[in-house]
């Protein structure tokens, strides 16, 4: 690990922190970190690799605020032609980590435990890890429809609920009030 006096220290192919000396440093103080990950397992089919970005600790009066940026790639099969290529991603979160045992004394500082599920906590060994929320907002920036790009070879794909010219009929003369409604929307709309 690097000095404390803003100098950028490097995760390599790690996500856990030793944060014993933030803890025992000042509020406000901070520290940053450039993460390098080979490969990440973010679920069973979803190793992402090559991720790099920058992690920055900040000291608060009762924990670490954790701000970390990430880039990536993470393999996708695309739902046009069913091809297997590297989906690029990036990430951005904040997340707030609080000690479980005090630094200075070493007692147990417990914690409310249906509040734990909400909580990212610093380990007994004064640790905090940030593979958990990285692999959460790994699986969140996945594209629903994952595509292969402008070149793919598979058929387009249909929009659902968009509006086209068959949208006009009217099929229930009962809704046709109705449908006069929304024609009147859409020109209003595009007007």
């Amino acid at each position: 690990m690097a000095t404390e006096s803003g100098q950028q220290r490097e995760l390599r192919n790690d996500t856990a922190v030793n944060v014993v000396g933030l803890l025992k440093g000042q509020t406000g103080a901070t520290r940053s970190y450039r993460l390098q990950l080979d490969t990440f397992e973010a679920d069973a089919e979803a190793v992402a690799r090559d991720v790099q970005g920058d992690v920055r600790l900040t000291r608060l009066r009762d924990g670490i605020m954790v701000s970390v940026e990430a880039t990536g790639f993470v393999p996708s099969t695309c739902a046009r032609c069913l091809t297997e290529y590297d989906q690029p991603f990036a990430v951005r979160f904040d997340e707030e980590y609080q000690p479980t045992v005090d630094v200075r004394t070493g007692i147990d500082l417990g914690g409310d435990s249906d509040a734990d599920d909400l909580i990212s906590r610093i380990d007994e060994n004064h640790e905090l890890d940030l593979r958990e929320p990285l692999r959460q907002e790994i699986l969140v920036a996945r594209p629903m429809r994952p595509d292969c790009g402008a070149e793919c070879p598979g058929p387009d794909v249909l929009e659902v609920g968009g509006v086209d010219d068959a949208s006009d009929e009217v099929v229930d003369e009962r809704l046709a009030a109705l449908a006069s409604l929304l024609g009147d929307e859409r020109i209003k709309e595009t007007g």
